[in-house]
């Protein structure tokens, strides 16, 4: 039970993974908690909250991620933190979940600005320590994460990348 009541609760993986899911998704509900304590009640209850398997890592969508962490927590089995933390959950999971809050509520016009986006969700995995760990293993936590950081200018000017990609879409679209 949530914040608005009953939240659905929706997975969609390839049959040969189905037991690996229903174990791996289990922290899902958990999740879900933590997150509505700190940021309120999940934005998309009218369409639930959904996992869909696919052959690569993971993207957020409004009310459901894409997940191909191959069902292990972290982040493909490591721990990016280096706090010995970061393997008790799916990486996966939870930060995109978090773009639930972050990024699917909150919409940058310029790639430029996706760090908006990154960087409320990176401190919703902070949260999600602190929630279950107490405050102290989340500043350790956010502290061992500060590498990671590397404000470095985008590589890509998205107005260029669009435009360039554009003409290939219409062509393979037109041959299939």
């Amino acid at each position: 039970m949530g914040e608005k009541g009953k939240l659905t609760l929706e997975y969609y993986v390839l049959p040969e993974n189905l037991e690996r899911a229903k174990e791996q998704f289990k922290q899902v509900k958990n999740m879900l908690k933590a997150f509505e304590y700190w940021f309120g009640a999940y934005p998309f209850y009218e369409d639930g909250y959904k996992i869909v398997e696919v052959p690569y890592l993971g993207m957020e969508h409004q009310s459901d991620i894409s997940y191909g962490n191959g069902y292990v927590n972290g982040y493909r089995g490591s721990d990016l933190s280096r706090t010995g933390w970061g393997k008790n959950w799916d990486y996966i999971i939870v930060h995109e979940s978090g773009h639930e809050w972050f990024g699917n509520n909150i919409t940058s016009s310029d790639i430029a600005d996706m760090w908006i986006h990154e960087s409320f969700t990176t401190y919703s995995e902070n949260l999600l320590v602190e929630y279950f760990y107490g405050y102290e293993m989340s500043i350790r936590y956010l502290n061992l994460n500060k590498p990671m950081i590397k404000n470095k200018p985008i590589a890509v000017n998205p107005i260029t990348f669009i435009q360039s990609a554009i003409p290939t879409i219409a062509v393979l679209f037109a041959i299939a």
